[in-house]
């Protein structure tokens, strides 16, 4: 029979994948379950993008590899362009081959348990399947904002919500 201590020691060969996206609202969350994780015996890689990245030195028991993400050629829209579509699109077409090439590599030198990545990072399915590696999304909105994501195309296609400028 194996015991709680015999488990844990087995799990910690095994290494779990985090890659969040660049922004505060979803790497502090991944972070959390980051830090959880390692306490439960996993050893932890951070994938990360360049723009917005983690600072490593505030988690020394990590490991952080950063991707190139070409953010920083789209980075001064930021202010004038509010749409957060536009910056999810372009950063899951930017990110596919230096994922796919950063995760290649770790699943060469190590036994890796799964990669968790952010919903927003659809891409990282295809990626996952590719490289035959179980994936887990984590979903860091609200439930609040899972629902008015949900529910606002279909009333401004019913032409019964409307924003101005000045809402």
């Amino acid at each position: 029979m194996e015991t709680h201590d015999s488990t844990l020691r087995s799990t910690t060969s095994r290494r779990i994948i985090l890659f969040p996206l660049p922004f505060q609202g979803h790497i502090n969350p991944m972070l959390q379950l980051a830090n959880i994780l390692h306490t439960r015996g996993f050893k932890i890689t951070i994938i990360h993008a360049e723009y917005n990245s983690p600072n490593p030195s505030n988690s020394p028991h990590f490991t952080f590899k950063s991707i190139k993400d070409r953010f920083s050629a789209i980075a001064d829209q930021l202010p004038t362009n509010p749409d957060t579509t536009y910056y999810l699109k372009y950063l899951n077409e930017s990110c596919v081959d230096p994922f796919r090439d950063c995760l290649a590599g770790l699943l060469a030198e190590e036994r890796v348990a799964c990669v968790i990545t952010d919903a927003g990072f659809y891409f990282a399915q295809a990626v996952a399947d590719d490289l035959k590696i179980c994936r887990i999304v984590l979903r860091t909105s609200s439930l609040g904002g899972l629902l008015a994501c949900k529910v606002l195309p279909f009333f401004s296609k019913k032409a019964s919500f409307y924003l101005t400028k000045e809402d």
